[in-house]
């Protein structure tokens, strides 16, 4: 073949190759995801959690930029959240996480992986590189948490206070609500009131991390929210300061229809006690009328002692129940 030939096959081989490469580039050979690279490197949080758990355990490399929502070693919890969407660091067992807290922007170098519920990120390298506002919050439902698509989001709800206790060996308030059917369990450094007893029965705003409890088969069966700041969480509705002041109901009216109760905050009823086993069930009676009541307490009672109860109703499996 003359030279010349030769000269002008090769000049034309490269055209097309460049133009190749540069169609792929531009996405125009489908090749590249959004948050993602061509070296395959994930940018979003977004693009991590839309990986299967069989894409997630190939490891790919991540490198995000986000804003810390929560952050708590004693809770093994640390929580990230990008433009795009929030997701778990889990940082190697023989290396200690940082002290980061919320409203730090960090640089966050590693691999996805299935994690154990949704996918999360191993961690490499970590770095504060400044500050940021904190995402707003999604408003969210009781059933969009159920769902678990709201794990590691920094989200709001609103509900009523069932109960309150201080956890022991640490910073934390276990604070339930009920909320939309369902329970959530809430930690929160501090409360907006003095006296837990006062915050019992109160509507509450709260704003904070969605932290999933699972099992071994991936299957979720518990939410937690982890309330980054003070005021992420308040009372909208405070309770009655004298609860015991209500009006007694008797108790073959509760479930009934009654226009002037307010839905879901407690209700008094009175009777005489007829079993009892301390932190766990109170069995009371008046009249011809019994229920049964769910307590944590353990109050001396005996049985013939006359007691008012606080709680609220629910369904039994035949009759109403009285919880908290």
């Amino acid at each position: 073949m003359p030279s010349r030939v030769v000269n002008r096959f090769t000049q034309w081989w490269k055209y097309f190759f460049l133009q190749a490469l540069i169609v792929c580039l531009l996405g125009g050979g489908g090749l590249l995801a959004v948050g993602q690279t061509s070296t395959n490197e994930l940018l979003t949080v977004a693009a991590i959690r839309d990986l299967s758990a069989t894409e997630a355990q190939q490891k790919i490399p991540v490198h995000l930029q986000g804003v810390v929502t929560f952050f708590d070693e004693s809770l093994f919890s640390h929580f990230i959240q990008d433009a795009t969407a929030g997701i778990y660091l889990k940082f190697p067992d023989n290396v200690g996480p940082p002290v980061l807290i919320p409203g730090q922007l960090v640089e966050v170098s590693g691999t996805c992986s299935p994690g154990e519920y949704a996918p999360v990120v191993l961690v490499d390298r970590i770095q504060a590189i400044g500050d940021a506002p904190l995402p707003a919050p999604r408003v969210v439902t009781y059933q969009q948490l159920a769902s678990g698509v709201e794990d590691s989001q920094y989200v709001e709800i609103t509900g009523i206070v069932r109960s309150c206790r201080k956890l022991e060996d640490s910073l934390y308030y276990l604070v339930d609500i009920a909320t939309g059917g369902g329970r959530l369990s809430i930690y929160v450094k501090k409360l907006p009131v003095k006296n837990v007893s006062a915050l019992l029965d109160s509507t509450v705003r709260v704003r904070g991390v969605c932290s999933t409890k699972f099992n071994h088969k991936r299957q979720l069966f518990a939410i937690r929210l982890m309330v980054p700041r003070p005021e992420d969480f308040e009372i909208t509705i405070p309770a009655s300061p004298n609860p015991f002041a209500a009006a007694v109901r008797p108790i073959d009216s509760l479930l009934q229809f009654a226009p002037q109760e307010t839905y879901g905050h407690r209700v008094m009823v009175s009777g005489t006690v007829i079993y009892y086993v301390p932190g766990e069930t109170l069995f009371v009676q008046n009249g011809q009328q019994g229920i049964e009541v769910q307590t944590q307490q353990r109050s001396p009672l005996q049985s013939g002692d006359h007691v008012e109860v606080l709680g609220y109703v629910t369904h039994g499996e035949y009759t109403p129940q009285l919880q908290d």
